[in-house]
């Protein structure tokens, strides 16, 4: 089964992936700046380095001795302009005498003058490090970072030997403040690039969302708000009494099979247009393909929605072309907003059970809901039973007339509620149908009669209704349970006769398959004229029961016996047993054995029971069939 994903969480999805995508941008820019930063101030530092030794000369550090101390200071102004125009700190040079590193010559800032801090031949340089110390053995430049009494500095050291072999450093300073302000820069420019794309897409985000919520709440064929939106302003309204129509538009599905969904639709935009035009305080809302729905919170809603409906237009055509009438029928509830659309609903169903254009939701409509909550009360029941094996099986004897041996047994379910009590299958047989639990309930019977009887040779017979017939697994799994049965022939599996007749060439196909597989077919609830029971009979069945309505006027309407003899001598001619159920008396049991019925079924025959006794020798039934 494919899970769809909904269009909020693929926005919040695609939302998160972008900001992490921003993030990831930032962070990328920040590092790659930072980089190309540290990158170009190393370079700058070398080239400071490079350029201090030029002035200084290759000779200066071939014998210090003779520097004089005018010397010292030209060195040192020119120092200082070079550091300036290169836009670094400082550039020195430096000479080690263990245990002392010694400044041979070093640029000075305007700070340095006025502090009187200015670096003096031959000085020595406490705060130098490890690094400092093992440039003086390194061929190769020296980078570090650093912190003296004149700041924090990233450094670079580049050894040169002289005549003597040797070695001295020429060095150049920038501060970290320089560097810091650099990468702030870089960072600033990317936040608020950043910040540009992510305010571009919260924008169309919004956007998004608000044509997403909008689509979501409104029906796309009227433009008018759909159910969605209509829960939505009914929990949000402050008001806590409302009144609320449900209205059907009574021949939209026959409008929509006939001339197709978009003229349905015309419809139920005329419908919903004219509403909303007739009031300001009536919001318009379309609940269900033919329902729509008008909310009022105006005093004595019910009255005015009453009126409204009652005085719309109905002989006008709605459309002209094609020329089309409508009728309407209206459910009504006032009261708290929270049973506001179910009672409304309850209404609605009754307007329309009835035929009234409208139906005002009262104290009278409670027994209606009431069936409501006992029919889900059931349904949850039924589940419960299905899923703790609470279901049982009770067999209805079927015996020949003038004998009482006991042929077949018609096999029918019985649940058990949670404290053990037994319910009956008219109480839940509606609920199963309504709610498609046939094909639960027919597996579970299914199962239960081939454990019980495939040791023995009786006869039985199971109900399968026409969902059950036409469903592929339901019909795959018999299929599997028939191939351990020993003797299928000895199973009937019986359909309702309007199943038949309003499925007709489906339930053909489906007769044909099942008896492909040695079972045999029984209709039952036979209660139509002859020319429809022989259409029945011309299908591939074995057996036709009667409804069980006919055998209470056998004794009273002499044309039903009449009836009932002349249809058993048509299934003698066409090898067809054939079955009278409900038979109650013993006149009736005396009639129907005058009348050459092969089976009959009822009470006065016998009742069911969860309990039979399997005869070992095979039934008279199979033996004529």
């Amino acid at each position: 089964m494919i899970r769809r994903t909904s269009p909020a969480n693929i926005l919040f999805a695609g939302f998160f992936i972008f900001l992490t995508c921003l993030v990831s941008y930032v962070y990328y820019t920040y590092e790659t700046t930072r980089q190309t930063i540290i990158s170009e101030i190393d370079n700058q530092l070398l080239y400071a380095a490079k350029s201090a030794q030029l002035i200084i000369g290759e000779q200066y550090h071939d014998d210090l001795t003779s520097v004089t101390p005018e010397q010292y200071q030209q060195l040192s102004q020119k120092l200082s302009k070079l550091a300036n125009t290169l836009e670094v700190e400082y550039v020195y040079s430096m000479a080690y005498e263990a245990p002392f590193v010694l400044f041979t010559s070093s640029s000075f800032t305007q700070a340095d003058l006025r502090e009187d801090k200015l670096t003096q031949f031959l000085d020595p340089y406490p705060e130098a490090t490890i690094s400092n110390k093992g440039a003086f053995r390194s061929t190769e430049p020296v980078y570090e970072i650093s912190e003296d009494q004149w700041g924090r500095f990233k450094t670079i050291f580049v050894p040169y030997i002289n005549q003597a072999g040797k070695t001295y450093l020429v060095g150049a300073d920038i501060t970290t403040d320089s560097m810091q302000a650099q990468l702030n820069a870089s960072v600033t420019r990317a936040i608020l690039s950043g910040s540009f794309f992510f305010f571009i897409a919260v924008l169309v985000a919004s956007f998004y969302f608000l044509l997403y919520r909008k689509s979501l709440t409104t029906d796309p064929r009227t433009g008018f708000g759909n159910r969605i939106a209509l829960e939505h302003d009914i929990k949000n309204y402050k008001r806590e009494h409302l009144s609320l129509a449900i209205v059907e538009v009574h021949e939209l599905e026959n409008i929509v099979s006939f001339y197709g969904a978009s003229v349905g639709d015309q419809v139920m935009s005329k419908v919903m247009s004219y509403f909303a035009a007739q009031s300001s305080s009536i919001y318009v809302y379309r609940l269900a393909t033919s329902k729509l729905v008008l909310l009022c919170d105006s005093e004595r809603g019910e009255h005015f929605l009453s009126n409204l409906v009652q005085q719309y237009p109905v002989s006008s055509p709605i459309l002209q072309r094609p020329h089309l009438y409508i009728q309407l029928n209206a459910g009504i509830a006032e009261g708290n907003k929270s049973l506001l659309l179910e009672n409304a609903y309850v209404a609605c169903r009754q307007a329309i059970q009835q035929k009234e254009l409208v139906c005002i939701y009262s104290i009278d409509k409670h027994e209606a809901k009431q069936l409501q909550h006992t029919r889900l009360a059931m349904a949850k029941t039924l589940n419960d039973a299905f899923s703790h094996n609470r279901v049982v099986v009770y067999f209805t004897p079927r015996c020949s007339p003038n004998n009482d041996h006991v042929y077949q047994y018609l096999c029918n379910a019985r649940v058990l509620d949670e404290q053990g009590g037994m319910i009956s299958d008219e109480a839940f047989s509606e609920v199963v149908k309504q709610s498609r639990m046939e094909g639960q309930l027919t597996r579970h019977i299914f199962s239960q009669c081939v454990t019980r009887f495939r040791k023995s040779k009786t006869a039985w017979a199971i109900h399968l209704s026409y969902q059950d017939a036409s469903d592929p697994q339901l019909i795959d799994f018999i299929s599997q349970e028939l191939r351990r049965y020993p003797q299928p022939s000895l199973i009937t599996f019986e359909l309702d006769e309007q199943d038949v007749l309003d499925n007709f060439n489906a339930m053909a196909v489906a007769i044909n398959i099942l008896k492909g597989k040695g079972v045999k077919i029984l209709v039952n609830s036979v209660s139509s004229g002859l020319l429809t029971v022989s259409r029945v009979m011309k299908l591939s069945i074995d057996a036709i029961k009667l409804d069980d309505a006919i055998a209470s006027h056998i004794e009273s309407d002499e044309q039903v016996l009449k009836f009932i003899k002349h249809l058993a001598r048509l299934c003698k001619e066409r090898e067809i047993q054939l079955i009278v159920g409900n038979v109650e008396s013993e006149a009736q049991y005396e009639l129907l054995c005058a009348a050459n019925i092969n089976y009959l079924q009822g009470p006065f025959i016998g009742k069911a029971t969860p309990h039979v006794k399997c005869p070992n020798e095979q039934s008279d039934y199979q033996a004529s069939a």
